[in-house]
């Protein structure tokens, strides 16, 4: 019989420069575990690191086989009770992480880890704020529901046998998202864990954003055209948790909808008529007026802008004080302003390749 061993899985494409960090980290820490890293097409300084750290199962695969596959390849070879999977390019600087993610285990079966992000780039600052979304999202449906049918695949931890129950990994783009979804769809146990955290490193260019967003955008499209009716029908129960929840990870959704569905806004009605009196009074030509109707829409959508901006401010201030995180109005202003309206962007592009050009497919390691 399996005792409470963690398996920690780590993934690695070619290399990682926190790789070794990491597993001298986990190497140190005082509990029951195992750690397998599964290597498609090392390279010499991968190699090197297998010389390097003989109690640690490596896994060379000389083709590459992908993320998914390789996760379930080491998942097959584990004997641990509780599965941990960390992406290569993660760090952890707690010498008791995997005893508290162990004592957390007791009484939940699958387990978000908290990921902040590090500031060492502006587009690290404006990602820092998303994750933070990530993060409020899934602390608010582990709070209230108990369930939560999505993970940011970088750090979360499964019990085996719900692993082996909902069939491990499948061979999609977000294969995060769908085996989290698969395990709320059956009713396992979710939490999320504030008190222990992993540090992320995120792309280091635009480019390499804008791929990966791009891939995470059309993996989304197809996670949701898959599990539409779950998703629903969650929300359709309990839209005062979910909706909230959406909203931290798609804050500029407010801004799209507040546009689109209360275009008169009284502030909007009332600039109209301080505009219509002064132009009577005053006797200002009709032309003159036009051009103050379109400054009126430009200061409505001012006001939009402004009045969620200091809504989500106020929010996403509270949940960083409440789990552990910094924050800073400016960098959040130009997240708010720039970075979000640019993901929902591609994000809208992702759910349009998949659901009008009917893409269902993309090339890369992940699968």
């Amino acid at each position: 019989m399996r005792g409470r061993v963690i398996s920690v899985i780590i993934p690695v494409y070619k290399e990682s420069p926190y790789l070794e960090k990491l597993i001298k980290c986990l190497s140190a820490q005082h509990a029951d575990k195992e750690i397998i890293v599964i290597i498609d097409e090392p390279t010499k300084a991968s190699l090197e690191l297998v010389n390097k750290f003989k109690e640690i199962k490596f896994i060379l695969n000389r083709k590459r086989m992908g993320k998914v596959a390789a996760l379930n390849k080491a998942a097959k070879i584990t004997r641990g009770e509780i599965l941990l999977f960390l992406d290569a390019d993660v760090e952890i600087n707690d010498n008791e992480f995997l005893k508290k993610l162990e004592l957390e285990m007791r009484d939940a079966e699958f387990i978000d880890i908290k990921k902040v992000v590090v500031k060492d780039s502006f587009l690290s600052r404006m990602t820092y704020y998303e994750y933070l979304g990530f993060n409020i999202g899934s602390y608010l449906l582990s709070r209230f529901l108990r369930k939560c049918p999505a993970v940011n695949g970088s750090a979360f931890a499964v019990k085996r046998y719900v692993f082996e129950k909902i069939g491990g990994f499948r061979k999609v783009i977000v294969e995060d998202v769908d085996i989290a979804t698969r395990a709320f769809v059956n009713g396992y146990a979710f939490k999320y864990l504030p008190n222990i955290h992993v540090y992320n490193h995120v792309p280091k260019t635009w480019w390499a954003w804008i791929e990966q967003r791009k891939r995470w955008s059309i993996g989304t499209a197809l996670w949701f055209r898959e599990w539409y009716k779950e998703m629903i029908g969650i929300a359709i129960k309990k839209p005062e948790i979910v909706l909230p929840a959406l909203l931290f990870v798609f804050p500029a959704v407010v801004i799209v909808i507040v546009n689109i569905f209360i275009p008169n806004l009284w502030v909007y009605k009332l600039l109209s008529l301080v505009f219509i009196f002064f132009a009577i009074k005053f006797n200002i030509m009709f032309p003159l007026l036009m051009l103050t109707t379109v400054g009126i829409n430009i200061v409505k959508n001012l006001f939009i802008l402004l009045a969620s901006f200091l809504f989500f401010a106020f929010l996403f201030f509270y949940f960083s004080r409440r789990l552990g995180f910094h924050f800073n109005l400016q960098e959040f202003l130009l997240y708010y302003m720039f970075y979000s309206i640019l993901s929902l962007f591609i994000l809208i592009v992702g759910f349009m390749s998949v659901f009008i050009l009917r893409k269902s497919k993309i090339e890369g390691w992940k699968v």
